[in-house]
């Protein structure tokens, strides 16, 4: 018996460096209380014909999924998360799931859910010291002061631009423009964008047209830029035939022409030739001519019927001397104003945030929280989530072992690296041997290659009742994940009814760390 233990010690750890399967889980965690939610994830290590079953739920149904995420692609493997949760106490069985990689069935290990009630009466609920007021995080009511002085600069560099745009604006010169000369005006910036030379025909035929139905509409009086070519075309007879404002057929047909083409290639992806175009350019300048010269024509007999001036004209267009709107320039300087403005009072109020005790921050390590992992349970307080590792037991423990789970966080070699693993006999021992379990967790480190115990200790502990061995190294590291000389915390609990074990393995020489080690350890419960 003290044999198999040994050898169980020294599996437990091993799973999250070596899995050969290309199914694998995790959660990140098999303990919660009635309610609350699990994410489940299926990693496969393929990303080519992977079909991701409908995830089976425990024989009593539970056990229920609240969401199915959508496959993730990552650079080398696909990931299926799914949302689980319960409502009645009880440890549940969520059995193997089935995953098709390229036709080839492929089984994911079992998981063990252990949903524990809410407890009610206060008296057995844990005491904790009051946080000092320097520990707790910022909140956005701590400096929401700063959002008024931000809103009152914003309205004083508002106000400023208000009267300095109203003061030029007296002083903006207007002059008119007759339909005619902003036509031909916009024909020349045409020209001169370079359009063509572009190979940009669509947006080249897109202003044409609009230069002339601009003109068409403001100069005839009809409603062209909302019209479709044949409208338009219908509507021009109409008005010629009516008011006798003798615009030729030719141009009438030529301007039809026109705006067909610029309909096909705007519509149809047609590229015609580039004499086409600049025929189709030339042909709109003089329809605009050719019309210009009918309704001169026509206005002239008005005004001699009449006897009202031709220079009279009341369908001018105002327009502004400057080419880019003044209003616009403004704009440019309220928004760059108003970045610097806001730059500046985050980086203060960061300063701010940041001088408050930066190295209680660092130790902290973000929101500490109270959770309980696997079964039977370990209760331990961290600052991260921890993930669990899927992988098949040993042969020679498979008689023994009921359940097993293995939680990790962080990398071995890495800066920081924790792991919770947990085993449940399928009947109870009548005899154990903390001392062998502990030499089977020094033995297995020992095997990974690159470690070297430098210095070790060994205490006998007590957590709730539970005796446990407690070992304090100092060790090298050297691996694939970094180099260095760590400090190892590892605690090994075992009774009856099964085996618990917490390593904790940082830099040394480390304070932060050290620190944060020092809390996860302390924080440990077992019942």
């Amino acid at each position: 018996m003290n044999r198999i233990l040994v050898y169980i010690a020294m599996f437990i750890g091993a799973i999250g460096f070596s899995q050969e399967h290309p199914v694998s889980i995790k959660t990140d965690t098999t303990s919660i209380r009635i309610g609350e939610q699990i994410q489940y994830k299926i990693s496969v290590s393929e990303i080519d014909q992977v079909v991701f079953p409908e995830l089976r739920m425990d024989s009593l149904r539970k056990v229920e999924v609240v969401e199915s995420m959508t496959i993730d692609t990552l650079k080398d493997r696909l990931e299926k998360r799914y949302i689980l949760t319960s409502f009645d106490s009880g440890n549940y069985v969520i059995p193997s799931q089935e995953v098709l990689i390229r036709n080839q069935k492929f089984l994911t290990d079992s998981l063990l859910i252990n949903v524990i009630p809410v407890q009610v009466d206060t008296l057995k609920q844990g005491m904790y010291n009051i946080k000092a007021i320097k520990s707790e995080p910022k909140t956005f009511d701590d400096y929401k002061h700063l959002l008024w002085w931000i809103l009152l600069a914003l309205v004083l560099i508002a106000v400023g631009l208000y009267f300095l745009l109203k003061k030029k604006k007296k002083k903006e010169a207007i002059v008119f423009i007759l339909p005619i000369q902003e036509a031909l005006e916009r024909l020349k910036e045409l020209d001169e964008k370079g359009l063509l030379k572009q190979h940009k025909i669509k947006a080249y035929y897109t202003e044409l047209t609009d230069i002339v139905r601009t003109y068409i509409e403001k100069d005839i009086k009809i409603p062209a830029l909302e019209s479709t070519t044949n409208e338009l075309i219908e509507t021009i007879e109409d008005v010629n035939e009516s008011s006798s404002l003798n615009i030729s057929k030719e141009t009438i047909i030529e301007l039809k022409s026109v705006l067909q083409s610029a309909d096909l290639v705007k519509f149809a992806k047609s590229e015609p030739a580039i004499s086409e175009i600049k025929g189709d350019r030339q042909s709109i300048e003089q329809i605009i001519n050719s019309a210009q010269e009918a309704i001169a024509a026509k206005r002239e007999e008005e005004a001699k019927a009449i006897g009202e001036v031709q220079s009279e004209r009341t369908d001018e267009v105002p327009i502004s001397t400057s080419k880019t709107p003044l209003l616009k320039k403004y704009i440019w300087v309220f928004a760059i104003a108003t970045i610097v403005l806001v730059g500046v009072i985050g980086y203060v109020g960061y300063n701010m945030i940041g001088s408050n005790d930066a190295e209680e921050v660092e130790m902290e390590g973000g929101n500490w929280v109270a959770t309980t992992y696997g079964f039977p349970p370990v209760g331990v307080e961290l600052p991260f989530a921890m993930e669990i590792t899927s992988t098949q037991l040993p042969e020679g423990s498979i008689a023994l072992v009921g359940d097993f789970a293995e939680f990790t966080n962080g990398k071995w070699g890495g800066n920081f690296y924790t792991s919770i693993s947990t085993v449940k006999f399928l009947t109870p021992l009548e005899e154990y041997d903390l001392d062998k379990a502990m030499e089977g967790t020094k033995i297995h480190m020992e095997s990974k290659g690159g470690f070297t115990f430098r210095k070790t200790n060994s205490d006998v502990v007590f957590i709730d009742g539970i005796e446990g061995r407690k070992l304090d190294a100092n060790v090298r590291i050297e691996n694939e994940n970094g180099k260095g000389n760590f400090k190892v915390t590892a605690l090994t609990f075992v009774d009856l009814t099964g085996m618990r074990q917490l390593v904790v393995v940082h830099k040394a020489n480390d304070k932060d760390s050290e620190q944060m080690s020092e809390r996860i350890v302390n924080s440990l419960k077992l019942k």
